[in-house]
């Protein structure tokens, strides 16, 4: 995985560099279908969902045939019928890959080599390593802006768009990218991942809503993790992968006790500390989720799920009711083995947070030092606080271990000596790197004779 390196340690103040990318984010936004008047109608289902509190449903794509199909009612002459409850989608890198080739196969006066050219004008010491960053993000702005000049209409579309992952190592290359699709995608949110062995993700997403840039706070898996990125960073969204924590351990319900847990926490925080953030369910695998949490602050749901949710037979919208005070957890139908080889109690804190641990997130949230701690600091300030454990820097052999699959292998020795939470992120942040890895080789392809 690349590690970029930028000169320049400021976030705050643009430069000719910085506004040339985001130029080249906004250049070039083509649709895929006549522009017609949007005209908003309900779905029965989605209102249901929304009626029991829920703010906001997003879609889990950045396909415009899926969004097409998912969103679009009917389509007349002069007009486009879409559901108006569905009102942002987001994005990572395994959704990018389905359509980077479209965006790398434009005409020479506006691909990836003609924007290499440009920018090594103000930047004639580009490496090929934070080139092939560069123009990942310039796809993810313009992916963006696609997205909003074809399903926004007169409404606000909240869109969510991924940093490269090769910038987690470095808080300032990362603020700096997040400060340009910030400002070439209107309503953004910027996706910050939660990175065990790179505890500055905090800091990264902090500083970011610091300068009123949203942050979508992202690869989280438990209600501890969502609870200090509220605390410490305060981001727009959190997520909760609820479909992998039910499928890596084989459960019904734990991804849905884990959402409705976490979801319970964030309510308190929000009324406690005053915090912004709105909790969202990720990584939904089945359209039966909505219905058994429905209530929750936000939803992110694949386009095949959503889109099954929206044609099933099964229930009806008067079934549909709030679920925020709904307890899962005698219904998690762990299986023995499972529980054997795990521990029951080491999946329970996935949904448990401890008191003390959140009097030591708003102490140090509240203390002069949290405004200048570093990322040293900051793994200092959890260690002396029995917290240690909340983040891990794994070995390399180790990481190779962990890039085999984004499920935990339950016979493997991290699986024992980590926590699930940890691991998962781990896992996550292994995958997304796989897929980035790929992209990354497809970009680098045709600019490379740029850099001999």
């Amino acid at each position: 995985m690349a590690r970029v390196q930028v000169k320049d340690s400021t976030t705050e103040v643009s430069g000719s560099y910085e506004t040339t990318i985001v130029d080249l984010m906004k250049s070039g936004v083509k649709t895929q279908r006549p522009q017609k008047t949007i005209r908003f109608v309900s779905h029965p289902f989605a209102r249901a969902v929304k009626e029991c509190g829920t703010a906001h449903i997003y879609t889990d794509t950045a396909d415009q045939e899926e969004m097409r199909d998912l969103l679009v009612q009917k389509e007349e002459s002069d007009f486009i019928y879409m559901y108006g409850e569905v009102d942002g989608n987001t994005t990572n890198q395994p959704l990018v890959v389905k359509v980077l080739d479209r965006f790398l196969a434009g005409d020479e006066s506006d691909n990836a080599v003609a924007w290499i050219k440009t920018l090594q004008k103000e930047r004639p010491d580009l490496s090929i390593e934070e080139a092939i960053v560069v123009i990942y993000s310039i796809i993810n702005g313009r992916l963006g802006r696609e997205v909003l000049a074809g399903y926004a209409g007169d409404r606000t579309w909240q869109i969510s768009l991924e940093l490269h992952t090769a910038l987690a190592s470095d808080m300032s290359a990362s603020k700096r990218m997040g400060w340009c699709l910030n400002r070439a995608v209107p309503n953004s949110f910027v996706k910050v991942a939660f990175t065990p062995d790179h505890p500055h993700a905090f800091l990264i997403a902090r500083d970011l809503e610091n300068q009123g840039i949203p942050v979508n706070f992202t690869a989280t898996f438990s209600a501890r993790q969502i609870v200090a990125a509220a605390l410490l960073a305060n981001p727009h969204r959190t997520n909760v992968f609820l479909g992998r924590l039910s499928q890596g351990l084989e459960s019904e319900l734990l991804g849905e006790q884990v959402l409705l847990q976490t979801q319970r926490y964030v309510r308190r925080l929000r009324e406690e500390f005053a915090v912004q953030t709105l909790n969202m369910g990720a990584s939904v695998r089945k359209w039966q989720t909505l219905v058994l949490t429905a209530g929750c602050d936000v939803y992110t749901v694949p386009y095949p799920v959503l889109k099954e949710f929206f044609t099933q037979t099964l229930i009806e919208q008067p079934e549909i009711s709030n679920c925020l005070e709904t307890d899962y957890s005698d219904k998690l139908g762990i299986t023995e083995n499972v529980i054997k080889k795990v521990g029951l109690e080491k999946i329970k804190q996935l949904y448990r947070v401890e008191p003390e641990f959140i009097r030591f997130l708003a102490e140090l949230r509240g203390s002069a030092e949290y405004a200048t701690i570093d990322e040293d600091g900051l793994l200092k300030r959890f260690d002396e606080a029995g917290f240690g454990d909340f983040f891990y820097s794994p070995t390399a052999s180790e990481w190779r271990e962990l890039r085999k699959g984004k499920l935990p292998d339950l016979d493997s020795p991290l699986t024992k000596a980590l926590p699930l939470d940890t691991l998962y992120t781990l896992l996550a942040i292994g995958d997304f790197t796989n897929f980035q890895d790929r992209m990354d080789e497809k970009i680098r392809e045709p600019i490379q004779h740029l850099f001999v």
